[in-house]
């Protein structure tokens, strides 16, 4: 059989320039600037913020107030950097560039701002308004959702804007959150236009864990908030609940254990959690980590008992998310009944269990 011969001479003059010294050359450069640059003033601080750059190791950031270049910032690999005690009023440029172990890429392009207190619009938040995603009880852990609650959270935004897509993005309409110099895992930005509450929920990052605190500061895209310092909790349990009756639990076809369908005894059911602290194996933030099990809680169900855990841990395809499974005591009564779940000491929110 006789195979068909490319007879185009473009094509035939194009093997040639693939040598073998340019190959190496290809794979082994130096990486591309990062791309797109933004940078956001704050009063006395600037947040700079850059897109990857295919093939880098980490990232450079560089700043001049006087026309010579210095660099503030080495070996960061998130894609964002805050720096304070800056002087309002003086005009600041700012570039960042990208590394690997063939060398330092070229200047990204450079941003120009002038630091100052924002007339309008600027994010603040207390420490008393980071909280437990489920419990809206104030504290934090890492790898939990937490809800943080403020003025200025957004510019221009209506009601709720949820991330549409895992690992979770660290912007939505325009707003970042910096956890200890880390672009935080966003679950979703809202503002509520009757009551005009404003609030942003985010993962806090794994890498945390052991920290007694960390810093937050948000980004709204305008201008950026004070730091804020948030300590850390090692466990803080906090039960979703499902409906006004503050029904915490699910049967084992996931519709809702209420008081038209309460809970048997000897039943196993379900409770979703937030922050239960550190798992068997640490998935990277933004990331679901199904199967991954907790320190075993002690789940209390008043007048029946202990709970004999069936399940504790990581909950599949979520952020964040733990699910705990137990089986109702067999010598619970008829009636509503609270449940609350500890971990490591600390007791969760109660819940409402109705058993019949």
């Amino acid at each position: 059989m006789k195979h068909a011969r490319n007879t185009d001479p473009n094509r035939r003059r194009l093997l040639p320039l693939l040598s073998p010294l340019l190959l190496v050359a290809l794979l082994h450069a130096q990486p591309v600037p990062p791309s797109p640059i933004t940078v956001t003033p704050g009063d006395q601080e600037a947040w700079v913020a850059w897109g990857p750059s295919p093939g880098a190791s980490g990232y450079n950031v560089y700043v001049s107030n006087t026309g010579t270049y210095t660099k503030i910032a080495s070996g960061l690999t998130t894609f964002a950097y805050l720096q304070t005690g800056l002087t309002n009023g003086v005009d600041y440029s700012y570039y960042v560039t990208a590394y690997n172990s063939s060398g330092e890429s070229i200047p990204s392009t450079n941003i120009d701002i002038t630091p100052g207190v924002p007339n309008t619009y600027l994010p603040v938040f207390p420490v008393s308004g980071v909280t437990n995603g489920a419990s809206f009880v104030q504290g934090a852990v890492p790898g939990s959702i937490v809800t943080v609650f403020g003025t200025h959270l957004s510019t221009n935004l209506t009601g709720i804007v949820s991330a549409a897509q895992l690992p979770l993005p660290t912007t939505i309409s325009k707003v970042s959150v910096l956890v200890g110099g880390v672009l935080a895992p966003l679950f979703a930005v809202a503002k509520d236009n009757v009551t005009g509450q404003e609030q942003i929920n985010l993962q806090i990052p794994w890498q945390f864990a052991g920290h007694a605190s960390v810093p937050v500061v948000v980004n709204n895209g305008t201008t950026i908030s004070a730091s804020v310092n948030v300590p850390l909790q090692t466990a803080q349990p906090g039960i979703f609940l499902l409906d006004a009756a503050k029904d915490g639990f699910l049967h084992g076809d996931y519709s809702v254990v209420n008081s038209s369908r309460p809970a048997q005894p000897g039943e196993q059911i379900v409770a979703y959690l937030t922050g239960m602290g550190p798992v068997s194996s640490t998935p990277a933030s933004g990331s679901a980590g199904p199967g991954l099990t907790t320190l075993q809680p002690v789940v209390t169900v008043s007048g029946g008992g202990s709970a004999e855990v069936k399940y504790s841990g990581l909950s599949s395809q979520y952020v964040g998310l733990y699910q705990v499974n137990f089986i109702v005591p067999p010598a619970t009564p008829s009636g509503a009944h609270t449940v609350t779940i500890t971990v490591n000491g600390v007791s969760s929110n109660t819940a409402s269990l109705p058993v019949q």
